[in-house]
C-alpha cells in the first residue's frame, strides 16, 4: 500500500530530503539530487499554478461569501439568520458526509489509463454521490418538524431544514463536477464554476431576497437553485471540452468500481467523524443556545476562514501532485514538496491572522451591532484555524498516499475527545465555551495528523526556515497595533492592514528565500509574462 520506510538512521538522500531541513535550501550534496530537483520543481510548479490561479478566484469567492452573509445579517435580524444559518449548516452536514465519496476522483482521474477508464470512474462516482445525498435529502426532509422539535424552533427553522433538504441533491452534484475539474488540474473552469459563478449568483439572490421581497425562505431556495445550476454549468462543459461520456459498463469497469468504493468507504465512514468535528458544533448550538448564538458562531466561522486562503490555494492541486508523486514512488520530491508547500502556508497564514486580531471589532461591525458584542470571541476562530493551517496538507497526503484508514482512525479519536469536552464547556460557558472546543479540536486534529504521517511515511513539514514567517510577524502585529490606537475605525483597518504587510513583506525578503523558492518564482514570472504577452499579440 505504500513505499517502505526508510529507517531514521540511514543517510541515503531519501532519507535526508524526508527529514533533513537542510535540503530545502539545496546545502545538502546528494547523488540523486538532480532528478529529485526536476521532479521538485515540477510538482511545485503545478502546484504553485494551482493556487497562483485559484487564490484570486478563492479570494473572490470569500469576498462574496462574506457579502452575501453581511447581507442577510444586515437585512435582517440577528435571531432570523442565525435560524437560516443553523438549518443550512444541519444540510452541509450531510453534505460533508456524502462528500466522503468524493476524494477518489483526485486519487484515480490523474493515473486513468484512458479515456474510457476516466469516464468510469467520474460516472460511477457521480451517480453514487448523487443517489447517497438523495437518501441524506430524504432522511431530512422527513425528520424536519422532530428537529424543530428537539431544538425547540418554530416553524421558520422547519421549512428551511425542508428546503436545504431537498436541494441536497443539487448541492452535492456541484461539489461533485468541480472535484472532477480538480482531479483533471483544470484550473479555469474550477475557478469559474466554484469561485466565481456560484458565489455571484448566491450573492443576487440574497440581495433580492433580502431588499426586494423581505423573505429568507426565498435565500434559501435561490442558494441550492443555482448550485445545481452552476454544477450543470461544469458538466457541460466536460462533456464539450473534454469529450466526457457517461459510461457504466465495459472494460474493468467492475474492477474500478471496486477499486474506488475500497478507496472511499473508509473516507466516508471516516467522514462521519470528520463532519462532526467541523459542524457538530451546530447541533450543540440548536439544543443548548440560541439561534443568535448560531448566527454569531456561523459568522465567526467564516470570517475565520479566511486564514486559511492560502493553504486552500495550495491544496487545489496538491492532491493530484502528490497523488502522481506517490504512485511513481518519487519519495524525496514527495517530501520535499511538503516542506515547500508547509512552510509558503505559514507565510500567507501568519500575515492574515494578525490584522484580523488586531482589528477585530471593525471586521464584525461589517454584520450588524449585534455582532460587534462578540467580537472578543473572534481570535478564537482565527487561532483555530491558524493551528488547523499550521503544518500544511497533512490530510490531504495521509490520504494521497493511501493511508486512509489511518486518517479514519485520527478522526474517530478526534470526533470522541470533543464529544467528551464539548458538551461540559457548553453547558458550563455558553458561546465562549464552544468557541474554546472549537479551538481545541482543531489544534489536537491537526497536530495528530503530522504525528501519524510522521509515523507512517517519514513524511514532516517543519524546518528551521518556518521560524522566518513567525519572525517577520512581529513588526506586522506592531504596525497594526500603532494604527488602531490612531485613527478610527475603517481607515486603521485599511492603511494598518496595508502598511503592516508591507512590514511584513519587507522583512520576509531581509530574511532571505531558498534557491528552491526564487527558481520557483522565476518560473512562475516566466510563464505569466509569456502567457500575456501571447495573448496581446
Amino acid at each position: 500500500m505504500t513505499s517502505e520506510r526508510t529507517a531514521p538512521g540511514d543517510s541515503t538522500a531519501e532519507s535526508e530530503s524526508s527529514r533533513s531541513p537542510t535540503d530545502e535550501s539545496g546545502a545538502s550534496a546528494t547523488t540523486g539530487r538532480e532528478p529529485v530537483e526536476r521532479r521538485l520543481e515540477d510538482a511545485l510548479e503545478r502546484v504553485a499554478h494551482g493556487a497562483s490561479v485559484s487564490v484570486p478566484a478563492i479570494l473572490l469567492q470569500r469576498g462574496l461569501t462574506l457579502a452575501f452573509t453581511a447581507v442577510l445579517t444586515n437585512g435582517f435580524s440577528a435571531g432570523a439568520y442565525g435560524v437560516f444559518a443553523l438549518s443550512r449548516r444541519l444540510q452541509r452536514y450531510l453534505l460533508r458526509l456524502t462528500l466522503g465519496f468524493r476524494s477518489g476522483l483526485s486519487r484515480f482521474l490523474p493515473n486513468a489509463d484512458s479515456d474510457a477508464e476516466r469516464d468510469v470512474l467520474a460516472t460511477f462516482a457521480g451517480l453514487l454521490l448523487v443517489g447517497v445525498a438523495t437518501a441524506f435529502g430524504t432522511m431530512l426532509f422527513v425528520a424536519a418538524p422532530l428537529v424543530t422539535r428537539v431544538a425547540d424552533e418554530g416553524a421558520q427553522f422547519e421549512l428551511f431544514l425542508r428546503i436545504f433538504a431537498a436541494g441536497l441533491p443539487a448541492s452535492v452534484w456541484l461539489f461533485t463536477v468541480t472535484e472532477i475539474l480538480r482531479g483533471l488540474e483544470a484550473v479555469g473552469p474550477l475557478n469559474l464554476t466554484l469561485r466565481v459563478c456560484f458565489p455571484t449568483a448566491q450573492l443576487a439572490v440574497g440581495a433580492v431576497a433580502a431588499f426586494v421581497f423581505r423573505d429568507l425562505a426565498l435565500a434559501a431556495a435561490g442558494v441550492v437553485f443555482v448550485m445545481g445550476l452552476s454544477g450543470i454549468g461544469a458538466a457541460v462543459w466536460l462533456v464539450r471540452e473534454r469529450d466526457f461520456r457517461p459510461r457504466i459498463r465495459g472494460g474493468d469497469a467492475a474492477r474500478l468500481r471496486r477499486k474506488y468504493l475500497s478507496f472511499t468507504l473508509p473516507l466516508f465512514v471516516g467522514g462521519v467523524a470528520t463532519t462532526t468535528q467541523r459542524l457538530g458544533f451546530y447541533p450543540l448550538i440548536a439544543v443548548f443556545l440560541s439561534s443568535v448564538a448560531g448566527g454569531v458562531f456561523a459568522v465567526g466561522v467564516l470570517v475565520g476562514t479566511l486564514v486559511r486562503l492560502p493553504l486552500m490555494g495550495i491544496n487545489q492541486f496538491i492532491p493530484p501532485v502528490a497523488a502522481a508523486l506517490h504512485e511513481e514512488g518519487h519519495r524525496d520530491a514527495l517530501g520535499r514538496l511538503y516542506h515547500v508547500t508547509s512552510r509558503l502556508v505559514l507565510v500567507g497564514v501568519t500575515g492574515l491572522a494578525i490584522p484580523v486580531i488586531v482589528y477585530r471589532e471593525t471586521v464584525m461591525g461589517l454584520f450588524g451591532p449585534t455582532f460587534v458584542e462578540y467580537a472578543p470571541l473572534l481570535p478564537g476562530f482565527v487561532l483555530a484555524q491558524y493551528a488547523a493551517c499550521a503544518a500544511g496538507s497533512a490530510g490531504i497526503l495521509l490520504t494521497m498516499t493511501d493511508h486512509q484508514r489511518a486518517l479514519l482512525v485520527v478522526n474517530v479519536v478526534i470526533t470522541a475527545f470533543l464529544v467528551v469536552t464539548a458538551i461540559p464547556l457548553t453547558t458550563r460557558f455558553g458561546l465562549p465555551g464552544l468557541v474554546g472546543s472549537y479551538l481545541l479540536m482543531l489544534t489536537i486534529n491537526n497536530g495528530l495528523e503530522v504525528a501519524v504521517l510522521y509515523y507512517l511515511e517519514g513524511l514532516q513539514p517543519f524546518t528551521r526556515l518556518h521560524a522566518k514567517p513567525l519572525i517577520a510577524g512581529l513588526p506586522l502585529a506592531l504596525l497594526a497595533l500603532l494604527v488602531r490606537f490612531a485613527l478610527p475605525d475603517v481607515v486603521a483597518l485599511v492603511v494598518g492592514t496595508a502598511l503592516g504587510l508591507f512590514a511584513y513583506a519587507t522583512s520576509l525578503r531581509l530574511l532571505g528565500f531558498t534557491a528552491v523558492e526564487r527558481r520557483l518564482g522565476a518560473t512562475l514570472v516566466k510563464r505569466y509574462r509569456d502567457e500575456l504577452w501571447d495573448a496581446v499579440q
